[in-house]
């Protein structure tokens, strides 16, 4: 029996609509070529994109990617039949990753300006691409403005918009928001609320070397960074140093960067002038100084306040914040100061937001409240949506929530938080997905998986998000032990299930990468052109093995069995589909062979797919008695044999049925 494969038998031009490629003249009388329905241009596939902006494009070379690397790179999203893009936090931050929000309401500036910003979502438009933002309520950053006004007055407005208390274990109870979870001490972080004061001014004296714990460190244009001690002086500490031209400092009560043990500028008054003295705030933004001399430079009120604490529950860098009592959560000054933030950026064209970490906000990592979760995240999506509806939108806004957990565990299910959001990520999709692929489950197993969960989205607004990896875990080619059949069917099945596909960057191109160095090996930068390899300064670590052109955009689109370009195939299929796209997921029952993972697809309008996945190491020879006269897409080998479907290892194939 002559067996004649077709591997990628579909792929996309640029405009997402692309031809399929002709199947080879007389294939032989076994071998199946595919038949497809023209693309009507209609982008009904609901995919949407996760890109990192710090390492997706960088258009200005100096190292980070940038809104305007991403308007650059639209052709390519668009080619690969994505209708969406989730940005990795945007806003002002003091780290790579975003995650500690500086400023809800300001960019970043080293991914460009609200003009560059704008652009870019006017481009994704015009291209039928919606843009969703990457939004962080559980805590911001300890270097935003509210967090540093309220640790240094006990009697600011913002200090409610955190957890703060000189005796949390005490007090715990007294936070409505905290009611029905559990008191930890690990998430509840320790910081100075001292004042000292900071003094310049020229002087004649010698250059200090002091011992003192009180240390600067100071920075100029020539330089990484030194640490400078003060003298002891009777609880005014001081130095004297040379300085020349433009430089940065920051003042440390110990040699390290423990909460509590950095002081800083308040935002607005960050200049220190000679002769004028400057309240330094714990936590505090870059002091800045121009002079060229020789200077003195004092502390005062080195002992004065004391010690406070606040909740921080994944790290001191991202304190928790406050929305009030459950009861009305919308009437708190902090809800109305994030959701007008929100605001600003929905009016800027902003199609969706994805909320992190949202089973935390009322409660911290070990125990939260479900019941008082959903009711924040009704009333964040409520004043987003009527936003939304008022900028000139017809139909609700989208919003997906990241809730980490199995979609029946009976501590957090999937269920509860649906009630308020229109879509939480199926992390079980990708979980049972792995176990399948790896073959620890059947693909009986897997279908059925998919049949109970469809069950918990069924409401009327409700969307199953479907994710492989992300940004937090382990990568999809590393958990496939960098099988590109395994990783090539992994995207094949992803885009072939209920729902709405998340394809997370790099994914499509095969990368790998463990956490085990860091986060930042799990998101290195896109190679583009196969040439030398992104900077990305701001956190891109570089598996060594993917730095070779195999794994750039270049070579895989050159490539008719890349991974690339299995993503684009199955892409335009469910494009192209409305059944694939839009309809319900039921059981192939006509196929008795358990490792094969089989489903039926069909839409309102009575249009129906077979989906059939190999999922197995073996050649399956699959007795049929659906009709297989058009594949229309097909991944691997396939052949009919009288009326059996032969697949090998690892291979797909998508009928129409009617």
């Amino acid at each position: 029996m002559k067996r004649i494969g077709i591997i990628l038998a579909l792929v996309l031009g640029a405009s997402g609509c692309g031809e399929p490629v002709e199947p080879p003249e007389n294939p032989g009388d076994n071998s199946l070529a595919v038949i497809t329905d023209a693309f009507d241009g209609v982008k009904r596939a609901s995919t949407t994109y996760q890109l990192l902006v710090y390492s997706f494009c960088d258009s200005d070379g100096d190292g980070i990617g940038d809104f305007n690397g991403i308007t650059s790179k639209l052709d390519y999203l668009d080619a690969m039949g994505v209708t969406a893009l989730w940005l990795s936090p945007v806003q002002a931050t003091g780290s790579y990753h975003g995650y500690d929000v500086d400023d809800y309401y300001a960019l970043n500036p080293l991914f460009g300006t609200e003009n560059d910003f704008k652009k870019m979502v006017d481009a994704a438009h015009a291209k039928g691409i919606k843009i969703y933002l990457d939004y962080v309520l559980n805590h911001s950053g300890s270097g935003n403005a509210w967090f540093k006004e309220a640790i240094a007055n006990e009697n600011s407005p913002y200090r409610d918009y955190y957890f703060i208390s000189s005796n949390p274990g005490a007090d715990y109870s007294k936070f409505p928001m905290l009611a029905g979870t559990t008191y930890n001490s690990g998430e509840w972080k320790s910081i100075s609320t001292s004042s000292p004061v900071i003094t310049i001014s020229s002087t004649t004296e010698a250059v200090t070397n002091g011992n003192s714990s009180w240390n600067i460190w100071y920075w100029d244009s020539g330089s990484e960074g030194k640490t400078v001690k003060f003298v002891e002086n009777g609880g005014n500490p001081y130095l004297v140093m040379d300085i020349s031209g433009d430089c940065g400092m920051l003042v440390r009560k110990y040699p390290n960067w423990d909460s509590g043990s950095k002081y800083g500028a308040m935002p607005g008054n960050t200049t220190l002038v000679p002769g004028k003295p400057m309240t330094l705030v714990a936590e505090g933004a870059d002091i800045s100084f121009s002079g060229s001399g020789r200077y003195r430079i004092e502390l005062s009120n080195v002992s004065g306040g004391g010690t406070v604490y606040y909740m921080g529950a994944f790290s001191t860098s991202m304190p928790d914040l406050n929305y009030g009592n459950p009861a009305d959560f919308a009437a708190s000054a902090s809800f109305k100061d994030i959701a007008a933030s929100a605001d600003k950026w929905i009016k800027m064209g902003v199609d969706g937001l994805r909320l992190d970490a949202v089973k935390h906000i009322c409660g911290g990592l070990s125990s939260w409240n479900n019941a008082s979760n959903k009711a924040f995240l009704s009333a964040w999506y409520n004043h987003c949506n009527a936003t939304y509806k008022a900028a000139g939108h017809n139909e609700d806004m989208y919003m997906v929530g990241e809730v980490f957990n199995e979609y029946d565990d009976s501590k957090c299910p999937y269920s509860t938080y649906l009630e308020a959001l229109p879509s939480v990520f199926d992390f079980s999709f990708w979980w049972r997905l792995a176990e399948t692929l790896n073959g620890t489950r059947t693909g009986r197993d897997f279908v059925n998986g998919m049949l109970s969960r469809q069950t918990v989205y069924a409401g009327e607004r409700n969307v199953n998000s479907l994710k492989l990896s992300n940004h937090d875990e382990d990568r999809t080619g590393e958990v496939l032990g960098q099988s590109a059949a395994k990783e090539k069917q992994a995207g094949a099945i992803l885009l072939t299930s209920p729902g709405k596909p998340y394809i997370y960057q790099g994914e499509e191109l095969g990368y790998f990468g463990n956490k085990g160095g860091g986060d930042e090996y799990v998101r290195t930068p896109v190679n583009w052109d196969g040439g030398q390899w992104a900077d990305a300064r701001l956190g891109g670590k570089v598996i060594a093995d993917l730095k070779g052109s195999a794994f750039s955009v270049k070579t895989q689109e050159n490539d008719s069995a890349s991974v690339l370009n299995v993503y684009k195939a199955f892409s335009r299929a469910r494009n192209t589909y409305p059944a694939l796209a839009e309809g319900s997921m039921s059981a192939c029952t006509s196929i008795a062979d358990a490792s094969v993972a089989a489903w039926y697809m069909t839409d309102k309008a009575g249009q129906k797919m077979l989906v059939v996945h190999n999922v197995t190491a073996a050649v399956k020879t699959i007795p049929m008695t659906d009709d297989m006269s058009k594949p229309v897409v097909i991944l691997g080998k396939a052949e009919k044999n009288g009326s059996k479907l032969v697949l090998d290892p690892y291979s797909s194939i998508v009928f129409k049925l009617y």
